[in-house]
């Protein structure tokens, strides 16, 4: 089972003491045979404000509830949802994505404020004083909530007597795992990944749905896993001992990563640049991986991933799933709304 946030946020909902309602918005698909790139724009457009009307039918519909989380929005466009429904009072916006805008952009920056001053609450993973780098004052913050991302145990017993050699079954397996998509930066991954592999006796693998931005890429000697299905998915990073994350910051500074929850949940060890949702996942409340500087820090970190494979003990994985349940995030919320009430 992937760690997706929507669903543990569902989950999570279940196991709460309040009567929580989370809400996504639905919106149709126009014309989505059209080859016309500005007509294809335009009617996205048109998509994503049908789908925030949506939301505001669905916040107006919610309100007598305890809560109602917004898990996914999109910033310019929630005055739609507030127009729709002129509510906000039990109203929580899931910050996934809309941090990382408004830190990117003072446009963004101002428009999420204005969704502050507005009364809704904000569900800031991790931590929610990093709010305080966009111009919140302490007491504005102590409104929003910090969630840990939550993490569920999920061992997959992928059988990789069936995937390597035996010369390969000897190496330890770092991977480049997930979708492969903007930001996460994978080609340029790969090129430091084989300069790296020169200094230690690792096998790289590979795991994603697409391998179009590997093109033109010498993979020889490499191990590919198409990983179009869950299973695969989780497959692919249970059978590695370190997952390397080199994303982005101007996409991931201020964004957790589904992938290292998941590869978390299967006792796969992280190396990820230290940004701060990211190094709290992996530090907190246990050290289940190594956050680097910069990209030429990057051998070292993994380097020190590897010798945590080394100690069989596996208590700081169950330490994250014990802080990271969704009883653990059930109760967080619990705690929250009862304050805001």
């Amino acid at each position: 089972m992937r760690n997706n946030l929507e669903l543990m946020l569902i989950e999570s909902a279940k196991l709460s003491k309040n009567d929580i309602c989370i809400i996504t918005g639905n919106a149709p698909s126009l014309f989505p045979k059209i080859n016309n790139i500005l007509l294809q724009k335009l009617f996205k457009i048109i998509t994503l404000v049908i789908n925030h009307v949506d939301l505001g039918r669905k916040i107006n519909r919610a309100k007598d509830k305890d809560a109602v989380i917004v898990y996914s929005f999109s910033t310019e466009l929630l005055f739609f949802s507030f127009l729709v429904s002129f509510w906000t009072k039990n109203v929580y916006l899931v910050n996934n994505h809309n941090v990382q805008q408004a830190y990117q952009n003072p446009v963004m920056n101002l428009i999420l404020k204005i969704y502050h001053y507005l009364k809704y609450k904000f569900i800031i993973l991790e931590t929610s004083t990093i709010l305080m780098d966009l111009g919140y004052q302490k007491q504005e913050v102590e409104r929003h909530i910090s969630l840990p991302h939550s993490v569920v145990s999920s061992i997959n017993s992928a059988n990789k007597s069936e995937l390597f050699d035996h010369g390969e079954m000897s190496k330890k397996k770092v991977g480049i795992i997930g979708e492969s998509r903007k930001g996460k930066n994978f080609s340029n991954t790969l090129d430091l990944m084989l300069k790296i592999s020169q200094n230690l006796d690792i096998l790289l693998i590979i795991g994603t749905d697409d391998f179009s931005c590997f093109e033109g890429m010498d993979l020889q000697g490499i191990k590919l896993i198409d990983t179009s299905t869950n299973d695969a998915y989780l497959a692919a990073l249970s059978v590695c001992d370190v997952v390397v994350l080199n994303y982005e910051k101007s996409k991931y500074f201020y964004r957790c990563s589904g992938v290292a929850a998941d590869a978390i949940g299967v006792q796969t060890y992280v190396v990820c640049p230290d940004f701060p949702f990211m190094s709290s996942q992996v530090n907190y409340p246990a050290k289940v991986g190594v956050v680097y500087e910069d990209e030429t820090d990057l051998e070292i970190a993994i380097q020190q991933a590897l010798a945590l494979t080394l100690d069989s003990d596996k208590s700081a994985f169950e330490s994250h799933y014990m802080q990271r349940s969704l009883a653990k995030t059930a109760a967080i919320l619990d705690q929250a709304i009862q304050a805001n009430s």
